[in-house]
């Protein structure tokens, strides 16, 4: 609801900033405007595309006159009224065009949609100037009173207890903006600023860490870590440093002890900004900082930076292997995949367009978009678009959308291919759909290239190393038996073919524990946990069929594809899978075939 209107919060911002009477330069004409954007541009703006998001355009109408009720029928600023009224408008919209649909006479139409939608309008903007507003208002007041109250007492420094854990889970957005940025707005309309602006923007804490890596790390982090530390005090994408605190997690105490000590030096200083800073970086909280005050803007950046580095450093010292664990692509083993093995990584069409996706559209998706368009360019694949978007916004001429595991669903509703991964900086999906776009589009004819033809045909011998998928690894016909036992007959089989120790074994049934691996399609993939790759001797795939199917809970998996990984041996395979999955002629002859060599010569 706010970040599609995060530039009119921008532009509200710096006329606040630079005319009001303690502004840059005061000027009382133009500070007239100050208000009125307060009070019912932003709300309206709110409303709106929150209307439209549930209900369409006439949606976004509906909730932009109901949210005047609310507006005009209270003094407070209606922010929170807007995100309830919107929402609401656009569904009752929906509902009632879903009642009457196909119900409406010829020629008629335009006189019942108009109609409609302003019986609806009026009676929601009625509800809310009589009742809505008031029950808002009190919402309000109440947070608002709560807010004082820290603010007061001092202890407004704890609400990083709780802000920082939510930022590296990708909730920034909607802390910050959903809930930080109207609280603020209200607090600084009453006093002229708020220091709520600063608990989710301050680059500071994440700069730390990404120092710290940089300094006190090694392998790919340490050289990943520059740039992004860049990106984060300059660009205010805050989530490139997510990745390294999931990877670590007790790097979040770090970020939060930073957090704290720049709010206790910003209380101890009446310290907040006169607007929202969006993105959160050095730049705009200079540039929202109130006239000679910018010094103090700065040092609380830079205490939540020092303060936030000199704890990492024994936290990124201790592990050695860390490097591997935040980037944790190329040797990331089977049990990395987290379940995602994204269909359009295998066979692939005539792709043109890519489009990252993330809540936002701002943030992670960006950096991903651009990370991954320079490893175009560098394969050579100019002519493949990459953008970003917000997963609510994909475009209707995109090819792919990637997006994060949590946001998939969302994805699909577009008709777009998806493409889950764990994050945007390094994920073994894209390694499989970079590779992929480099062989060209799929055409579905068999390939005869020494490139694709196991080295045991192409010699006419076995090769000195077992293969990934070999012809005895794969067992048909079998009878259904419970879960735990296909992993485990899964499991052994891996071991006797040598790809895997006996331990392997039970990680494979301690990883279903944790989330299933049954990917949809009749598929599961069941595969050993991240601490077990130590367990792995080398790449290895067996299929085991089950054509009455094994119950994965509510689904029924008749492919169970038992996979131990070293390196990404085994994901060129894993992307034929997907790839034959496209078919459903294919997949049922792969579920049902008595002849394993069928199955053998599909995959290769």
């Amino acid at each position: 609801m706010v970040m599609p209107n995060i530039g009119a919060f921008i532009a509200w911002g710096l006329i606040t900033a630079m005319f009001i009477p303690g502004g840059w330069w005061p000027n009382e004409h133009i500070a007239k405007m100050v208000a009125p954007m307060l009070k019912y541009l932003l709300p309206t703006l709110i409303a709106f595309t929150a209307g439209k998001n549930v209900g369409g355009y006439r949606g976004g109408v509906a909730g932009a006159v109901a949210a005047m009720g609310v507006i005009i029928g209270t003094d407070t600023p209606m922010f929170l009224g807007a995100m309830l009224m919107g929402p609401l408008a656009g569904w009752c919209v929906k509902r009632f065009d879903k009642l009457v649909e196909g119900k409406v006479g010829a020629g008629f139409e335009m006189l019942v949609d108009n109609f409609s939608l302003g019986i609806i309008a009026m009676l929601l903007a009625i509800a809310g100037y009589l009742v809505i507003g008031n029950v808002v208002s009190w919402i309000t007041d109440a947070l608002s009173n709560g807010v004082n109250w820290m603010l007061s007492h001092k202890m407004n420094p704890l609400l990083a207890l709780l802000v920082d854990p939510a930022k590296v889970l990708f909730l920034n957005n909607a802390v910050n903006h959903g809930i930080m940025t109207p609280l603020g707005i209200q607090q600084a309309a009453e006093m002229g600023q708020s220091m709520l602006f600063l608990v989710d923007p301050n680059p500071g804490p994440g700069l730390g860490i990404l120092l710290a890596c940089w300094v006190f790390g090694r392998g790919t982090t340490k050289q990943s870590a520059p740039g992004a530390a860049v990106i984060q005090l300059l660009g205010g994408i805050h989530e490139i440093y997510f990745p390294y605190v999931l990877a670590r997690p007790i790097l979040l105490l770090a970020v939060m002890a930073g957090n704290v000590c720049a709010l206790s030096f910003y209380t101890l200083t009446d310290f907040g900004l006169v607007a929202p800073a969006s993105p959160g970086s050095l730049i705009s909280i200079i540039l929202m900082s109130p006239r000679g005050r910018t010094l103090i803007g700065i040092l609380g950046v830079l205490i939540g930076t020092a303060v936030s580095f000199l704890l990492s450093i024994p936290m990124v010292k201790s592990r050695p292997d860390f490097q591997g664990e935040s980037e944790g692509a190329s040797s990331a083993p089977a049990g990395d995949l987290s379940g995602s093995l994204g269909v359009a990584a295998g066979a692939l069409g005539d792709v043109r367009k890519i489009v990252f996706a993330c809540d936002a559209g701002m943030g992670s998706s960006a950096l991903g978009a651009t990370r991954f368009k320079a490893r175009l360019m560098k394969a050579g694949l100019q002519d493949i678009k990459c953008t970003n978007c917000a997963v609510g916004e994909i475009p209707a001429d995109a090819s792919l959308v990637v997006c994060q595991q949590e946001l998939a669903d969302r994805a699909r509703l577009s008709g777009k291919e998806v493409i889950a991964i764990t994050n945007f900086l390094s994920d073994p999906m894209l390694d499989a759909l970079l590779a992929r776009l480099q062989a060209g589009p799929s055409s579905g004819e068999e390939k005869t290239s020494e490139e694709t033809i196991p080295a045991s045909e192409a010699t006419g011998s076995e090769p000195d190393v077992a293969p990934v998928l070999q012809r005895g690894n794969i067992l048909t016909g079998l009878a259904p038996e419970p879960k735990e036992t296909a992993i485990r007959r899964a499991g052994e089989l891996l071991v006797a073919g040598g790809y895997v120790d006996a331990s392997y074994v039970d990680a494979m049934l301690a990883r279903e524990e944790m989330a299933t691996t049954y990917m949809g399609m009749g598929l599961a993939i069941p595969h050993g946990t991240s601490e077990a790759k130590a367990a792995v001797r080398r790449s290895g795939i067996v299929v085991l069929q089950y054509p009455e199917g094994v119950d994965f809970g509510d689904e029924k998996a008749r492919l169970v594809i038992g996979i131990a990984g070293v390196g990404d041996a085994h994901l060129d395979l894993l992307a034929r899978v997907a790839g034959a999955l496209e078919d459903p002629d294919v997949l049922e002859s792969l579920s049902t075939t008595p002849d394993p060599s069928v199955i053998f010569e599909a995959l290769q």
